[in-house]
Order: structure tokens, then sequence, then C-alpha cells
């Protein structure tokens, strides 16, 4: 899958979702992993890294950072922790 069918498959799912738990986001996105309110979610293979805030209660995603797996082991993307 190219990355921009990726993101644009991960738009329409996190649009149309109303999650209330993270259990609720881990049955979608399995393999998502959350460092306080960042969820991690890998792309293409986890060559990238989506980075954003989850709030549940307000059902607000906010993109932080994409980054590829080289620049996410540089650790920059931890300025929004």
């Amino acid at each position: 899958m190219r990355m921009r069918t990726a993101l644009h498959v991960w738009l329409i799912t996190v649009s149309a979702a109303s999650w209330t738990s993270l259990d609720e986001l881990f049955r979608t996105f399995p393999a998502t992993d959350l460092i306080g309110k960042l969820a991690i979610f890998n792309m293409r293979g986890n060559r990238y890294q989506l980075i954003v805030r989850m709030e549940f209660a307000g059902q607000r995603v906010d993109v932080k950072d994409f980054l590829s797996h080289a620049e996410y082991d540089k650790g920059s993307w931890k300025k929004w922790l």
C-alpha cells in the first residue's frame, strides 16, 4: 500500500471512529503504541510513525508529527509528551 493510500485509510477510519477508550482504539489499530497521551501509529510496516495526541473525552485527535523510522529513533517527537 502506498503511503498516501495508507494515510488516507487512516484518516477515513479515525474520522468515522468514536472511540471512548484505548481498548476501542486498539481493536481498530492493534499495533498502536501508547506513550502518555500520545498514540504512535506504525505506518507501512513500521517504516513510518504517525504521532498523535488522543483526547477520548472530547473525541479529538491532534496530529503532532509524521516521521520516518530513522527520524523517530532520534527522539525529536518526545517534545510532544
